[in-house]
């Protein structure tokens, strides 16, 4: 017989998913000139870094952003931080597409579209990603 669901487990399938991260510009900047196109190509999409002109503010807030959306999908094995893309539209309003891996975790766990909140200043970069359960979600 198996154990009884709990009351958090049962509320938990409807409550919000949040996921955030800090990310220091000078670590991005390091990995960056150590590893050069390799370490770029293994994290940021093309798009991601002609938006952020690999500037290392711009590529640390991205970097915490894919990390606040891993958070979001609770990592599962085999996500790349290709398969979660942050591109910012016309208004500057960051958005997140993913791919892949990424794309299944959160249809899998009936996820809606995901929020995000980025910011840098002195050489930090925060984000912050929420996203909803839904019962039929779709991502772009």
């Amino acid at each position: 017989m198996a154990p009884p669901e709990s009351r958090f487990e049962r509320d938990s399938e409807s409550m919000p998913r949040i996921g955030c991260d800090i990310a220091d510009a000078q670590n991005i900047s390091d990995s960056v000139n150590a590893f050069g196109e390799r370490y770029l190509g293994r994290i940021y999409t093309d798009a991601e870094r002609v938006q952020c002109a690999e500037a290392p503010e711009r590529l640390a807030a991205r970097f915490a952003a894919k990390e606040a959306v891993l958070k979001v999908l609770r990592a599962p094995a085999g996500i790349s931080f290709r398969d979660v893309e942050i591109i910012d539209d016309e208004d500057g309003a960051p958005h997140v597409t993913l791919h892949r891996h990424a794309r299944e975790a959160a249809q899998a766990q009936r996820l809606g579209p995901i929020a995000l909140s980025m910011s840098h200043e002195r050489g930090l970069a925060l984000a912050t990603a929420i996203s909803l359960p839904t019962s039929g979600s779709r991502h772009s």
